[in-house]
């Protein structure tokens, strides 16, 4: 079976060579000047669209209407490989971005277990962030985390393992006796006095940490936003402040990219197999012909 990377950052780089360590036919598009990868065979994205069997694209699979192609001198169209892959199976992350119905196309970042995973990856680098910009020990540090999705359940347990004491700031009364039950102190968002939090990390994608709660901060605090864009820290506020303020994006891709292109392989054979066994019309298809692992 022939499977078409196309695009994305170093996690697509080992995403196709957990491919092809496990048995399948790789082709390599948009990264130019890399020659070779084990036998992963590199060609153009049209080509590799058209000979495939399946298309894989990068989380986000879209950029300013483009592919996702850091490592492309050009800007790729999508809707060419769209076209040439015909009714093929495409994966990608964030299918919203693709801004079309056509049928076949399955999201692997919107599965539970892909994000659960992905939320791993994301609190081990910005544990690894906070360890390199703050002065001081992570052990008994103040560290407030912003939310309590699947990232900020992980990173507040892994701070409390090292020792911090740990803060959840939560919308929810729920969260927030869950945070409590964890043996976390749990605020909720009205910040009303002055905090001595040393490290500050935010999840949410929305603006919680404004001006006004940024002034509750004191000067040496640590921030670190880990919501996707526009996040959840005002860093004009933080910047004319002095804060110290750092937007980590895209951290699975920077702190563990041989993990994060595991993780999308084995999250796609998964979706492979599950539809497999399901109803005929709902299985994953290649010009008409079932895909079978």
């Amino acid at each position: 079976m022939r499977a078409a990377i196309i695009g994305g950052d170093k996690r697509m780089l080992y995403a196709a060579k957990a491919f092809y360590d496990s048995g399948f036919e790789v082709m390599l598009a948009a990264f130019d000047g890399l020659s070779s990868l084990c036998g992963i065979s590199i060609t153009d994205p049209l080509t590799a669209a058209g000979r495939a069997d399946f298309i894989v694209l990068p989380l986000p699979c879209v950029k300013g209407g483009r592919l996702n192609a850091p490592y492309s001198r050009e800007t790729i169209p999508i809707e060419g490989i769209l076209t040439v892959a015909r009714e093929k199976p495409i994966f990608c992350g964030m299918r919203e971005r693709l801004n079309t119905q056509r049928p076949g196309i399955y999201d692997y970042a919107a599965r539970e277990d892909f994000a659960y995973q992905n939320a791993v990856l994301t609190a081990e680098g910005a544990l690894e962030l906070a360890m390199r910009v703050y002065e001081g020990s992570v052990f008994g540090a103040k560290a407030l985390v912003c939310g309590m999705g699947r990232i900020g359940r992980i990173l507040a347990q892994y701070l409390h393992a090292l020792g911090a004491q740990v803060t959840v700031a939560a919308r929810k009364a729920g969260d927030r006796a869950y945070a409590e039950a964890l043996g976390y102190h749990a605020i909720d968002y009205s910040f009303k006095e002055k905090y001595d939090f040393d490290l500050v990390f935010n999840t949410v994608p929305a603006r919680v940490l404004g001006a006004r709660e940024l002034r509750l901060f004191k000067d040496d605090v640590v921030l670190i936003d880990l919501a996707s864009l526009p996040g959840g820290i005002d860093m004009t506020a933080a910047t004319a402040r002095e804060l110290s303020a750092i937007h980590a994006l895209s951290l699975p891709a920077k702190c563990a990219p041989a993990s994060a292109g595991r993780i999308i392989k084995e999250t796609i054979i998964k979706m492979i197999k599950e539809e497999d066994g399901g109803k005929e019309e709902d299985r994953l298809c290649a010009d008409g012909v079932v895909l079978h692992l």
